[in-house]
């Protein structure tokens, strides 16, 4: 292969992770709109459980891949072999777009007649994951000056086990100190290291030979059938089993959902956990292997083909993640789960909502997963929205801005 044709194939996309992000964005807006309901429906409440032990590990994962990616890519087609500079336009791009997503929420709620609260250096809510996206740009770039990496390819350690290691102790560690907490995102940007140390450090496509039972070199041999039937098999086994873990765990279950916000302190946890504060580093290290195996046994299953819309709505994952949230806070006023619940022949109790054990919805199982099917039809619907190439604005805007500022600076 030529160099000109070897170039043009490292640029290609990877289908199969665009495909991927399409399917967690889906679940984050799920996610959004499911979370007032858990106190009101168990159907609601394992649902929204077993979204969360994963969709945001998973985004971390595939974002430590990608970051790897584009650095790798514009270093190729410059022809540069040394050292790249940090990607400043990226940071202050990341930066631009959570504040910007800060002021856009604060003033959706305040409309609502809600009281956001406004910090500078404080984000509990969805900005985390744009903040924690600038952080790590520039701690991996720091990084390359530890782990060996500076003078080989970035992402492409000679040390990867101790970094990945430490990450882990770090993760298991920071829980003990509750002041770390919120202040720039710092807890999250903490807890998700490993996950996003591990995909930092994988080859993207070595990793997809892998998936598709390869072998992490990607040779393939007579046994290459065999080992993705027997991957694909045990993907969906995982899928179901932790599926119906979630099914069938009793109401106090769902407090397993602190765990993986990874914003929690030990000594918060130890509210709902007795246990929490005098086990937690372990804990801590097991929700995150569990995380980790129910993420790629979902890589595993999602297919590496252009799957059309969807495979777009993956490479557009910011604009959904920016406009999302506003339509959520409607959907929440206009209580659209219990009229559709009603419409289908079950009761709501406004009087009881939001208490526990699930008082609120009433009427047959089937008034409930029926109104909850729409409801999360319309969740895709509201994904497929925001994914138009309209919506890319302010986001792309102020990723150029942030390149505009770097440049001039």
């Amino acid at each position: 292969m030529s160099d000109a044709a070897q170039m043009q194939s490292q640029k290609k996309r990877i289908y199969k992770y665009d495909n991927v992000k399409a399917f967690l964005i889906f679940l984050v807006v799920i996610g959004h709109m499911t979370t007032d309901y858990v106190s009101d429906s168990h159907m609601v409440r394992w649902v929204t459980l077993w979204i969360y032990t994963f969709h945001m590990p998973a985004f971390i994962f595939i974002s430590g891949l990608v970051h790897k990616q584009y650095i790798s890519e514009e270093r190729a087609a410059a022809g540069v072999k040394g050292e790249t500079h940090i990607r400043w336009d990226k940071v202050m791009g990341f930066f631009l777009c959570g504040y910007a997503l800060k002021i856009f929420l604060q003033i959706s709620r305040t409309l609502m007649g809600q009281d956001p609260g406004w910090h500078w250096i404080q984000e509990p809510g969805i900005p985390w994951y744009l903040f924690v996206m600038a952080e790590y740009e520039m701690l991996f770039y720091v990084m390359r000056f530890i782990d060996g990496g500076r003078d080989t390819v970035p992402g492409k350690s000679k040390k990867p086990f101790f970094i990945i290691a430490g990450a882990f102790i770090l993760s298991s560690v920071i829980g003990y100190f509750p002041a770390v907490g919120d202040t720039f995102c710092l807890s999250r940007m903490i807890n998700f290291l490993p996950i996003y140390a591990i995909g930092y450090y994988m080859d993207m496509r070595k990793a997809l030979a892998w998936f598709e039972g390869k072998g992490y070199g990607g040779e393939g041999d007579d046994n290459t059938k065999t080992r993705k039937s027997l991957m694909r098999f045990s993907a969906w086994v995982i899928i179901i089993v932790t599926v119906l873990i979630c099914y069938n765990g009793k109401w106090g279950m769902y407090s397993w959902r602190k765990w993986f916000t990874g914003r929690r302190s030990y000594e918060f946890l130890q509210q709902f956990f007795s246990y929490a504060y005098k086990n937690g580093w372990w804990i801590r290290i097991a929700v995150w292997a569990f995380a980790i195996i129910l993420t790629i046994a979902i890589i595993e299953v999602i297919p590496d083909k252009d799957l059309k819309f969807v495979t777009t709505v993956g490479a557009r994952t910011l604009n959904v993640y920016f406009w999302h949230r506003p339509l959520c806070y409607l959907f929440r006023n206009w209580m659209v789960l219990p009229k559709l619940v009603v419409l289908f022949g079950g009761t709501y109790d406004e009087s009881v909502a939001g208490m526990i054990p699930g008082l609120a919805f009433g009427g047959s199982h089937m008034s409930m997963l029926l109104g909850f099917i729409v409801y999360c039809i319309i969740g895709a619907g509201m994904t497929a929205l925001f994914s138009l190439k309209i919506f890319e604005h302010p986001t792309s805007d102020l990723m150029k801005l942030g390149a505009k500022i770097v440049k001039r600076g």
